[in-house]
């Protein structure tokens, strides 16, 4: 799970399942139990994975580090990549290959694509390959992060993820959603960094052709840092 430890920040990948943070039960399992559990008690959590998600995550040490992270945020120079099982053929999906707007507004525990009056939400579809039938996996260049953004714009498209039904995705397959590389300008440092998440057991077989367009991302991004 633990990638790097400085004694600023913690670079994981969050298995699926998982509670980022469960603030009504402290002592129930949670990304922050665990690292407690490891002895990093003293955490912050500058960013969140939905509990079916998995993959990269940043968590501060420090409270230095944790403004740093959220100035960092807000200006948006995070480069999150994502990848997700969707209940839509490659065919179909392809056409949707380019960048995408929405407006968010969150209603409880699910969020909704409106007219106006919500948060305005980007993301990029960069690359989408075969799975399985009826099925494709989808490369995400997400440059906002709104509750559940890639779920609900997906799922506006007319591709919601697998598993996915609380915006009607289809029920035969797993729900997948990994932040499979993440790009951030660690606390004290001038440059950026960029981390791929590795091989885990949580992850379905990607075709070559999306672990090719992976590579190609990693390449232009260290390329613009």
């Amino acid at each position: 799970m633990v990638i790097e430890v400085t004694p600023h920040e913690i670079v994981l990948c969050k298995p699926p399942g998982l509670a980022s943070e469960l603030p009504r039960d402290p002592a129930a399992d949670s990304l922050v139990t665990r690292l407690s559990a490891l002895g990093y008690s003293d955490v912050r959590l500058v960013h969140r994975l939905d509990s079916p998600a998995c993959g990269l995550m940043i968590v501060a040490r420090t409270a230095e580090a944790a403004a740093h992270y959220f100035a960092e945020i807000a200006a948006r120079r995070w480069q999150k990549l994502y990848v997700a099982a969707v209940s839509a053929p490659a065919a179909q999906v392809r056409a949707l290959i380019g960048p995408h707007k929405a407006y968010l507004s969150t209603e409880g525990r699910r969020a909704t694509v409106v007219r106006a009056g919500g948060k305005p939400s980007f993301l990029t579809l960069v690359h989408v390959a075969e799975a399985a039938a009826g099925q494709s996996h989808v490369l995400v260049h997400l440059h906002t992060g709104r509750f559940h953004q890639i779920r609900v714009m997906l799922a506006h498209l007319g591709a919601p993820l697998v598993g996915d039904d609380v915006y009607g995705g289809s029920t035969d397959g797993r729900f997948y959603l990994e932040q499979a590389m993440l790009g951030a300008r660690p606390f004290g440092s001038s440059q950026p960094r960029l981390w791929r998440a590795p091989s885990h057991n949580g992850r379905p077989a990607w075709a070559d052709d999306l672990a090719r367009a992976i590579d190609a991302q990693e390449r232009t991004l260290l390329n613009e840092a």
